[in-house]
C-alpha cells in the first residue's frame, strides 16, 4: 500500500495524483482565433446583406483599332484642327470617338449618363491656323531613345512641313521667339493661349509633360523649336542641365546627347542654343552637331548672345540654314528692358525688312507683348513665325 494511503483517515478514497488544475495555453490560443474567424465572418455577412440590393455589371474594356486612326498623332499628315463647340453632346458619342468599346451586361446604355464639358480657356486666335499634325511617319525615324525627323523619302523637310502657314507680303516682318516655354506651368499656358499663333515658342527639353504642351501649341497655331543646351564659357559654374553638349566632348557623345534631347517631342522646324558659349566657338565641336541638325531637314537660331559665335559660317559651309537674333532679351530684363528692345526690332525691320528677337516666356513679358501686338499694325510691321523669315527679303 502506497504511503498516502496510509495517510488517508478511515472512510475516505485516497487522492489519485495527476495535472493540476487550471487553463491550457494552447486551447486558450485556439479560442482566441476561432473567436475571431467568426466575427470577421459575421462582419462579411452583414455587409454582404448590404449590398445585395446594388446592380453588378461586368465592363470589359477593349480598343476599337478602327478609331485609332482618328487619333491626333495618327493622322500625320492632316492638319490639326479643334473640335467645333458642341460637338460631344452625349457618352455614346464620346465612347464612339475615343476608340475605347465599353461591352456592358445589358447590353445598353447606361441610364442617364451625359457629358459636362468644361469651356476651353480663351484663345488668341478664334480660328487659328492649322499646322500640319506631328509626328508624320514619313518624316519620322524611330531609335531606342524614341522619335527623330528626318528628310522624307520625296525630299520633304520638317522644318517646312511643321512650318505655320504665313501669307506673303511685302510688310516688314518680325519674328518674336518666346524662350523657356514648358518650365512654367502659367507662363506656358498665357503664351499658348493669350499670344496670336504668329509667336514662335520654343521649348526648354526638360519640362514636364512636354508632348501635350506641344501639341496644345501647335493646335493653336504656334510654330515651336526645340532649346538644346550647350556649354557656357563658365561651365559648370553655369552649367545649362543634363545632357548639355560640351566643346571637349566627342562628336559620338555629343551627337548621342543631341539625339536624346530631339526625342523629347515632335513637331519643331529646328533647334536653338541655351547658353552655349563655348561651345559655340569651338568649330571642331560646332561643326557634327549642325552637321546633324542639317541632315534631319531642320534649322538652327543661334540667340546672338555669342559675338564670336561660329554658327553662322559654318551653317554656310553645310547648307544650313542658321538665323541669328538681332536682339536678345536677358531672362532679368536689366540689360535692355523689353519696350526698348522692341522698339530697336520696329527699326530694324523697316531698314532690313525683317527683325528676329527672343524674349523669355515670363508673363510680365507676354503682357507687355500682348499690348505692343495689338497697335503693330498701325505702324505697318507683322508679326511673322520664324520660318518666315528665312523668306524675307530687304525693302
Amino acid at each position: 500500500m502506497a504511503i498516502d494511503s496510509l495517510a488517508t483517515p478511515l472512510g475516505m478514497k485516497p487522492k489519485v495524483a495527476g495535472k493540476p488544475k487550471g487553463f491550457s495555453v494552447p486551447r486558450v490560443l485556439l479560442a482566441i482565433v476561432s473567436f475571431g474567424i467568426a466575427l470577421f465572418l459575421a462582419y462579411a455577412a452583414l455587409q454582404s446583406s448590404r449590398r445585395s440590393g446594388l446592380p453588378v455589371a461586368v465592363v470589359p474594356i477593349e480598343r476599337d483599332r478602327s478609331a485609332i486612326g482618328d487619333s491626333p498623332r495618327a493622322r500625320a499628315d492632316e492638319p490639326v484642327s479643334s473640335r467645333p463647340e458642341g460637338s460631344r453632346a452625349s457618352a455614346a458619342q464620346v465612347e464612339t470617338e475615343s476608340g475605347v468599346r465599353v461591352v456592358r451586361q445589358n447590353g445598353g446604355q447606361v441610364p442617364g449618363a451625359a457629358v459636362i464639358r468644361v469651356p476651353d480657356a480663351p484663345r488668341a486666335e478664334s480660328n487659328p491656323v492649322s499646322l500640319s499634325a506631328a509626328p508624320a511617319p514619313r518624316l519620322t525615324e524611330r531609335i531606342p531613345l524614341g522619335l527623330l525627323p528626318k528628310v522624307g523619302e520625296d525630299g520633304t523637310l520638317p522644318r517646312q512641313f511643321y512650318a505655320r502657314p504665313f501669307a506673303d507680303t511685302a510688310k516688314p516682318r518680325i519674328a518674336v521667339v518666346l524662350t523657356g516655354v514648358g518650365v512654367s506651368a502659367r507662363s506656358t499656358s498665357d503664351a499658348v493661349t493669350r499670344l496670336p499663333g504668329d509667336f514662335t515658342l520654343a521649348f526648354a527639353p526638360y519640362g514636364r509633360d512636354l508632348e501635350s504642351q506641344v501639341f496644345r501649341a501647335r493646335r493653336d497655331g504656334h510654330e515651336v523649336l526645340l532649346q538644346i543646351p550647350m556649354e557656357p564659357f563658365d561651365f559648370p559654374d553655369s552649367d545649362p542641365g543634363p545632357h548639355t553638349l560640351r566643346a571637349g566632348g566627342s562628336s559620338k557623345e555629343n551627337i548621342d546627347r543631341l539625339h536624346w534631347l530631339m526625342t523629347r517631342f515632335p513637331g519643331y522646324i529646328g533647334l536653338m542654343n541655351y547658353m552655349g558659349g563655348r561651345l559655340l566657338s569651338t568649330p571642331g565641336a560646332l561643326q557634327p552637331v549642325l552637321d546633324e541638325i542639317g541632315r534631319r531637314g531642320l534649322l538652327f537660331l543661334d540667340d546672338g548672345t555669342t559675338p564670336r559665335s561660329m554658327a553662322p559660317d559654318i551653317g554656310k559651309r553645310l547648307n544650313l540654314p542658321v538665323l541669328q537674333a538681332d536682339r536678345t532679351m536677358d531672362a532679368t530684363g536689366s540689360a535692355r528692358p523689353l519696350a526698348a528692345m522692341l522698339e530697336e526690332a520696329e527699326g530694324l525691320a523697316q531698314r532690313q525688312g525683317r527683325a528676329i528677337i527672343t524674349v523669355p516666356a515670363l508673363s510680365a513679358n507676354i503682357e507687355t507683348l500682348i499690348s505692343w501686338e495689338a497697335d503693330l499694325a498701325r505702324r505697318n510691321i507683322v508679326i511673322a513665325p520664324l520660318s518666315a523669315i528665312l523668306e524675307a527679303r530687304a525693302p
